[in-house]
Formats: C-alpha cells, structure tokens, sequence
C-alpha cells in the first residue's frame, strides 16, 4: 500500500473487454493497476454497468494504493462511441458504438440539413443522429464514451477532447466544427465545448467522493480515445517528436507516426489526431493478428514460430483479411483475402503470413513518408503480436528498421500521463 504525501495520478480506460485503470506518479512510473471484465454483452453495452466496472476497478486499487493520493485522473474510451444525456448525466438513449453505421434516414436527414458536405462527415453525427430521432428530446447532451464516464467523477456533461470530437467533426487546426452547428436538426448546443487533451474539466464531485474512496480535491482532466492513449502510452511525452512511430498488433493492425503537419487522405485511410503541439498521422488495417487465428490455434502460433528462420525471406507474397475489404494502406472495399498458393508445411505457410503482414505495415509507413511524414528511425510496438518476437525479427527485415516492444502498452497509462500532465499545468 502507497503512503506519504506523494501525487498520483489515475487513468482509466472503457474497453470493448472491460475497464482498465492504472495509477503513475508524477514522474510517469507506474504504481499500481486492476481490471475488472465484462460477463456478458449486456455489460459492455450498457452505461450504468461501465460506472459500475469504474467503482469496482477502484475498489481493487484501494488495496495497493491509498486513493486519497491520486491528485488528477483522465479516462480514455472507444472512438467514435456515444450516447445522449441529460445535464445531469442521465442517460438519454443507449449508446451506439463505434462499428455502427448510421441508417439511411440519418444520413438523408443530415444532408438535408447540412447540404452536400454532409456525406463527407464522419460516421459519429450519423450515430447521434440516429440517438435523437429515437424520442427527439427537445434538450441532450452528446457525450463520447470518455467525456461520459469522466463526467460521472466531476458532474459535467458538457466538454469532450480534440481527439474524441475528431469523429464527431470537429476540426482541431481550426478549433471549430466542420459544419454549421445551427444547421443541426437538433440544438447545436447539444455539442460539448471541445478542450485540448489534459484540459481541467473539474474537481471530484461529492458523491463521488463518497462513493469511490477519492480525495475531494481530485480533479477530472480531459481525456482522448483509446487509440491515442495507447499511442500515448507506448511513446510517452519525451519521444513526441516527428517519425516516433508505434504499431498496435491486435486483430487488426493500427500505425501511427509523429507528423511535422497535418495529413489527411481519405483514399487511402489516413486521417491526423492532434496531440498538443504534434500531429499523430495514421491509419488501421483490416490485415494483423486476427488472421493468423483463422488458420492456427495460439499454441501452434507458438509453435510454429519457433520453427521460422526470421532472416530468410517466404518468396510468398500474400494479402491476409478475414474478410472482404481494406481500409489503409489501401482503401477497398472489394479486397479479398489473398493467402493462395498455401505450402504443404505449415511453418511455411505461417512464415508467408508474418512476412505479408510486415509487408503491407512497411507500405502503409511509405504511404504516410509520401505525405510527409518521416520514415520511422524506429517502431515500438503493442499489442498481443508485438510478443512473437520471431514475428517482431521479420518486421525489423521489412522494415529496415529496429522493432521495440514498447515498455508501456496500456491505454489506461496513456489516460494516467494525460492526468499527471494536466496536474503538472496548475
């Protein structure tokens, strides 16, 4: 258990598993973490079960670190996930989540309100649009996953984070919305204030207070998506600097790379978060991890990786998906997964899809060096693939450059670094 006058700080992350919460210092080393798993998708789905994940999460903590230490906390959550509130944070609607499209009437309705320019919009207005026309209240509040559950710690329900706000519309080199709010089918007051990441939202309410174990005086910071954080979390503060570069191998495959400017290509799935004074370049591949499990339990994974010669090349030369369509480097709907002609052994075949997978990661660099980002000196990595290091040698071939796996990979100590810096600014 934690003691003495020490400043700690709390990050929480809104997974689509459970809730993640991890505790630094104001130096950035990591004291303690817990999580809590959802049983049921009733649990993901619902907002009251995340609060309640929040409050048990913390209990957890409560036996390794005295909570009355943590001066700040930030929360991270899904991108592109909201739901409708009132001004007291009661739910409004459910939430609808990330991978959900909008209907068709929610896109005709906003391009009736807001013209041609709203079929370039992301997909998050489309989804509140969707929330609103359920029972069309008069007076809501849009609220992302993070600004929902950082609410519930300080009572307000009104902000939300450059990051987040991005799928919402909001552009962060303007500091203004892509569209005309009083456009809106709705009020545009509806729309949170939009703050830099590590913006103070407010001091921990009372119940809170009461109800968590938290210091009165803990103060709630603006936090960003999940993403970002992770990103965070694997580069911290000191690497911010153009061509830090890290790739998140889970199912699919995500790059981002520190940017001297803002890049945006929709064609080819690039898109730009600001981070401060940086730009995060990046795009998501539909090809990484979630391949290899179509064709190999984890332990032959195992196994078999064991068995490759990392520094000798496949001479095979395949596309993996688990499903038609990809989004970066190359944006196609019709990809088809391309994993023909299949060897006879199966070390082999396996070599070919961990060369593949680097393949296309090394494109999609080149592709971002082509808009001007700089070529990484070097990749850290996260991930459940980042620990085949069979895999991470392959990588480093492709790549041309050294594959680090990060020292920190979780997105609840990116939201504690989001914390400590904004308890560093007051």
């Amino acid at each position: 258990m934690t003691s003495g006058k020490q400043q700690l700080y709390l990050g929480l992350d809104v997974g689509t598993s459970g809730i993640r919460a991890v505790v630094s210092d104001r130096k950035g080393v990591c004291i303690a973490g817990a999580e809590d798993r959802y049983l049921t998708s009733a649990q993901r789905l619902s907002p009251t079960s995340w609060v309640s994940f929040c409050l048990s999460v913390l209990e957890r903590l409560s036996k390794d670190v005295d909570l009355k230490l943590i001066a700040g906390l930030a929360v991270d959550g899904q991108s592109g996930t909201v739901l409708l509130c009132d001004a007291d944070g009661k739910p409004l609607s459910p939430a609808k989540f990330y991978h959900e499209e909008p209907s068709e009437d929610a896109k005709d309705l906003l391009a009736k309100a807001l013209g041609k320019g709203a079929a370039s919009l992301p997909p998050t207005l489309g989804r509140v649009v969707d929330l609103w026309t359920m029972d069309r209240p008069s007076t809501f509040r849009v609220t992302h996953q993070a600004d929902w559950i950082a609410g519930q710690f300080c009572g307000r329900f009104d902000f939300s984070d450059e990051n987040n706000a991005l799928k919402l519309g909001y552009d962060p080199a303007a500091k203004e919305w892509v569209f005309d709010p009083a456009c809106l089918p709705f009020s545009a007051q509806s729309l949170p204030e939009v703050r830099i990441p590590a913006s103070l939202a407010g001091t921990l309410s009372a119940s809170m207070a009461s109800r968590t174990g938290l210091s009165a005086t803990c103060k709630v910071y603006t936090g960003t998506t999940d993403g970002m954080a992770g990103f965070l979390a694997a580069s911290g503060f000191a690497d911010l600097k153009p061509g830090t570069a890290v790739t998140s191998l889970g199912t699919t495959m995500v790059l981002k790379a520190v940017s001297p400017c803002r890049v945006d290509a929709g064609s080819n799935g690039v898109y730009s978060h600001k981070l401060f004074n940086h730009w995060v370049a990046g795009g998501a591949s539909n090809s990484g991890g979630g391949v290899l499990l179509k064709y190999f339990a984890p332990d032959q994974l195992e196994r078999l990786s064991k068995q490759i010669d990392p520094t000798v090349s496949s001479k095979l030369d395949y596309y993996p998906l688990t499903k038609k369509g990809e989004r970066f480097p190359i944006s196609d709907p019709a990809r088809e997964n391309s994993t023909d002609p299949r060897p006879s052994c199966d070390v082999a075949f396996l070599a070919g899809l961990l060369e593949s997978i680097a393949r296309i990661e090394r494109q999609g660099y080149d592709l971002l060096s082509k808009k001007g980002v700089p070529y990484p000196a070097q990749v850290r990595t996260v991930g459940g693939g980042s620990k085949n290091l069979v895999w991470n040698r392959i990588r480093e071939r492709v790549l041309g450059v050294p594959v680090l796996t990060a020292r920190h990979s979780e997105a609840a100590y990116g939201a504690a670094l989001l914390a400590s810096l904004g308890g560093r600014a007051r």
